[in-house]
């Protein structure tokens, strides 16, 4: 504990909201005990896989601190530091996922001040609860999207690229329709019509 405190201390304040009340996380086959942060470590792990995960909102809420702080402990604390590689050990189940960590996570981020993770909420979802009487009850489930953010852009022989997820944007950006074919037409008849106005003021 001493000596997580004095690591902890040494790193920049966690630029995310965190939930403070830790959330009930249980699920079937697993022990209660530690129940908790056996979803958690498998949501981490999902998570540097696949860089953009469906969660529900509260286990989202809860694993992004703990990305959050992975993610630190690589880009501020050196790979051979001993407690850092114990961290990546414990929390990435897969040994492909800790080199993807190291060589392809934290060079991305090392220039970013953070947060490096977004959170977006999604529409709640309903679904079937259980069934009694022939009668279906339902229930909302509310859901969210947990994401490794993008950092910037380099340019390549075609375009900008993207440094990040491969996935398109969560909140896509606003489209351009001011060379649509009805903003076009509107353009033209209000240049026609400022022209007969001025034509019609310098007759007079």
């Amino acid at each position: 504990m001493a000596a997580s405190s004095r690591i902890n201390s040494s790193l920049p304040r966690i630029r995310a909201v965190i939930g403070h009340i830790p959330q009930k996380l249980k699920t079937l086959r697993i022990d209660i005990n530690r129940s908790r942060l056996e979803i958690l470590r498998r949501m981490v792990t999902r998570l540097v896989r696949e860089e953009r995960c469906e969660f529900p909102l509260n286990r989202a809420v809860e694993a992004r601190q703990y990305m959050e702080r992975l993610l630190q402990l690589g880009i501020f604390r050196e790979r051979g530091d001993p407690y850092t590689k114990e961290m990546v050990d414990w929390w990435l189940m897969e040994g492909d996922l800790r080199e993807k960590f190291f060589n392809v996570l934290v060079p991305r981020f090392t220039k970013h001040s953070g947060p490096y993770t977004a959170l977006h909420r999604l529409p709640n979802e309903r679904l079937e609860s259980y069934v009694r009487k022939k009668r279906i009850f339902y229930r909302n489930f509310e859901v969210a999207v947990l994401e490794l953010r993008e950092c910037g852009t380099f340019n390549s022989a075609v375009n900008n690229v993207a440094i990040g997820n491969p996935f398109p944007p969560v909140i896509p950006e606003p489209e351009d329709h001011s060379n649509s074919l009805l903003n076009t037409l509107l353009k033209n008849a209000l240049r026609k019509r400022i022209a007969i106005s001025d034509k019609s003021n310098s007759s007079v």
